[in-house]
């Protein structure tokens, strides 16, 4: 593959999970919900609000669970998948294959904002304790519906609070699980030996 191919490869896939990131940390948030008026969320919001209002009048939002972003976000990945599939091969894959591979890959995606959003909270705890803004409140929305139930498990041990470590590994472990033998099963699908 020479070096045009390469830079093609690398510029396509970085615009696509640039922002599909966007528009899973709109879900998220609007999930874990996050504050409207915070700076984060509002960024968010209008840098996702123009492809998703047309998308909105054909599928709506019910019951606090917004569809049309959901819809996005999976054709965003396969869009991506499909243009890198063609740029390395020159040909179309499996469509199925695709469908299962976005899947996966947006769920690990998922999985990762929360790792990543626990680590950085417990980092921010050892470092600032008592840091506050929206990005903490941001952070803290995303960590507590994850950290709550195991702090009902797990207790405190020499005033250190140990459950950001336990809900990492478990993510990590629905990473092991779920995401790998999707994308398995997905390459299975499209005809590639992995």
């Amino acid at each position: 593959m020479n070096p045009f191919s390469n830079a093609g490869l690398f510029l396509v896939q970085s615009i696509f999970d640039l922002y599909i990131f966007i528009v899973m940390l709109r879900i998220v948030l609007q999930w874990v919900n996050a504050d409207f008026h915070n700076p984060l969320f509002e960024i968010v919001a209008k840098l996702t609000n123009p492809p998703l209002k047309p998308i909105r009048r054909i599928i709506p939002t019910i019951h606090g669970f917004d569809f049309a972003a959901c819809a996005l976000l999976l054709a965003l990945e396969v869009i991506k998948l499909t243009l890198l599939v063609w740029l390395q091969i020159n040909a179309v894959a499996n469509f199925s294959g695709l469908v299962v591979l976005a899947f996966a890959e947006l769920l690990n995606q998922l999985i990762n904002i929360f790792f990543y959003a626990i680590l950085a909270s417990a980092i921010l705890s050892w470092v600032s304790p008592f840091a506050h803004g929206p990005f903490v409140e941001v952070l803290t929305r995303l960590t507590e519906p994850l950290l709550r139930p195991m702090r009902r498990v797990i207790p405190i041990i020499a005033g250190l609070d140990i459950t950001p470590i336990f809900a990492m590994i478990i993510l990590k472990l629905f990473t092991i699980v779920i995401v790998q033998p999707l994308t398995q099963i997905s390459f299975r699908l499209m005809g590639v030996a992995n």
